[in-house]
């Protein structure tokens, strides 16, 4: 009975974490589909200069969620589950980071992006492997902002808001660090609730294992109790059978004698009778 309870548990954890990753695809490529049509209006109606590329990276990364969308009907557990999304969301990290680079790099608000597949990740995958996917967050950003600062990769433009701040040091470790200190507060925060609540969903689903567990103890004691009371039932059927049978027969025993008695009676009636003729006829 307890090992049947552990494999209940670990399935509805299995289903809550599927589900939870399905939510997260649908509203990513969601998101997505809007972010490219978001793009070829800006380029098609208001003239920003979007390179060809970023369309092609983001046609892509939505066919990888797409694959994504199937391939995580694979999992077998919540194990095979959670790591698939945690490789899966380090790759989204490296398709936002060139996207972002074709935005505008550190001169433009898409690092504030990483955000966005740091809390979806954190409703899923673990307080741990979600820092993992933080500090990824901080060294592709600042990695994509030292290679634009010595000229390695150029520097794309598509709003200017400040030019030549991508080779300020001062703005870009400010920028930096401010990202660092809200990825760090946002995460530590976000995912320390996350952990509550899955704690407490686990809570939950032990409470329900020891509930049904407590229902399939009733239930064979019940089982067995209506057992007892069919067997009492049926050995006071036979008892009352047999005693039936007794009955019936003291019954007819006693109908016989009754028989004999009233013909014996009858027949002393009808000799005093004949008696008392011929008494009179001696007379």
């Amino acid at each position: 009975m307890p090992e049947q309870v552990k494999i209940n548990h670990e399935e509805v954890l299995f289903k809550e974490s599927f589900k939870g990753i399905k939510n997260d695809i649908r509203l990513t490529l969601v998101v997505l589909t809007a972010c490219l049509l978001l793009a070829l209006a800006s380029r098609f109606i208001f003239g920003a200069s979007i390179d060809n590329v970023a369309f092609l990276i983001l046609v892509g990364w939505i066919l990888f969620y797409i694959s994504h969308w199937f391939s995580v009907k694979h999992q077998k557990n919540n194990k095979q589950l959670h790591n698939f999304h945690f490789k899966n969301n380090f790759i989204d990290l490296v398709f936002l980071t060139v996207i972002i680079h074709y935005l505008g790099s550190v001169e433009w608000i898409g690092a504030i992006f990483y955000l966005c597949i740091l809390s979806w990740a954190s409703s899923v995958l673990t307080k741990g492997k979600v820092l993992i996917l933080c500090v990824a967050c901080v060294f592709f950003y600042t990695e994509l902002a030292t290679l634009e600062y010595f000229g390695v990769i150029p520097h794309r433009e598509v709003f200017s808001v400040s030019q030549g701040a991508y080779q300020d040091p001062a703005f870009i470790l400010i920028q930096i660090a401010a990202l660092i200190i809200a990825f760090f507060f946002i995460i530590e925060n976000y995912g320390t609730l996350s952990d509550n609540l899955k704690q407490n969903q686990q809570k939950l689903v032990a409470a329900q294992g020891e509930i049904e567990e407590s229902k399939n103890v009733l239930e064979i004691k019940i089982q067995a109790r209506t057992k007892e009371l069919q067997e009492l039932t049926k050995r006071q059927e036979e008892i009352i059978k047999e005693r039936t049978g007794e009955i019936q027969e003291k019954l007819e025993e006693m109908e016989r004698f009754h028989g004999l008695a009233v013909g014996r009676e009858l027949k002393m009636i009808e000799l005093k009778k004949e008696i008392k003729k011929l008494e009179e006829k001696l007379k």
